[in-house]
């Protein structure tokens, strides 16, 4: 979720729409929602808090995480005018999501650690002032940190000193896994996109990731799913997905986005509690 510290003034003016129209950042990420996931492919939507959601699943039930949390940096930059992308709401500067806070951090990777398999990668988007944050999270939580990924937006955005154009992706690893392709950067050059759900990641970014640490039949899951595109490059490419989001807009769009890949909605994982408040589907299933 984070193009945080992004767009000029104008940006703040435009309505939030679906799909995104003439400014989507390349014709890659059109044919992406074109495009159609493998026969069996499946998925599962949850409305949940994150850490709550992910206490819902089994132990070493997951084989990838990628995801962005609403990191609460984003409140500083709004304050000393550095974004201005996300509209204004009274819990928070958007009317999407509520910022997840750092203190919240150490139970967010002790969860992640819980769910994963043995042997499995977790990739967190956030910006330089998260990172600090997160990275000794992560370590204390057991996950061994191997290092930044850059995702270079490759336009300029704003900022005072020396105008942002790139965001991190922290790449942690719990016990050992070999990436599918060691010739691959650790710059990730892809443009970022306009006009739709705000600080929304481009499939095709999310999709490097998703091949890099997983196999096709395996399940990665996105705790702040947003509108799924994490969701999009993981069906695309064949894997199971389940995400979770507390926005009613998100799950919205995030639903309509991944039926649009021709993937089957059902619960893919049983949860811990299959008969408490947070079910893991939401809606009818396949």
């Amino acid at each position: 979720m984070n193009d945080r510290i992004e767009d000029g003034p104008a940006e703040a003016e435009r309505a939030v729409v679906w799909p995104a129209e003439t400014d989507v950042a390349d014709q890659g990420e059109k044919d992406a929602e074109k495009a159609r996931a493998p026969a069996g492919t499946r998925y599962s939507l949850a409305q949940a808090d994150a850490v709550a959601w992910l206490r819902t699943l089994p132990d070493a039930s997951v084989d990838l995480v990628v995801t962005d949390p609403p990191y609460e940096s984003l409140e500083k930059h709004r304050a000393v005018g550095t974004t201005t992308r996300l509209s204004h709401s009274k819990s928070s500067s958007n009317d999407w999501f509520t910022v997840f806070p750092n203190a919240r951090f150490p139970e967010l990777f002790a969860e992640v650690h819980r769910v994963l398999q043995k042997n499995a990668h977790f990739y967190l988007y956030c910006d330089q002032e998260t990172a600090f944050v997160a990275k000794p999270a992560g370590e204390a939580a057991g996950f061994k940190f191997w290092k930044p990924l850059v995702w270079d937006k490759i336009q300029l955005g704003m900022g005072y000193h020396y105008r942002s154009r790139y965001e991190l992706i922290l790449f942690f690893e719990k016990g050992k896994r070999k990436l599918a392709d060691l010739g691959i950067a650790d710059v990730i050059r892809e443009k970022r996109i306009h006009r739709g759900y705000p600080t929304e990641k481009p499939v095709a970014v999310s999709r490097i990731l998703i091949e890099q640490s997983s196999l096709p039949g395996e399940l990665v899951i996105d705790p702040f799913m947003g509108t799924a595109s994490a969701g999009v490059a993981a069906v695309l490419g064949g894997r199971s997905f389940a995400g979770a989001d507390i926005s009613d807009k998100a799950l919205a769009i995030a639903e309509e986005r991944l039926a649009a890949t021709g993937a089957a909605r059902q619960i893919i994982v049983a949860t811990r509690d299959p008969v408490g408040q947070l079910p893991l589907d939401i809606g009818k299933k396949d």
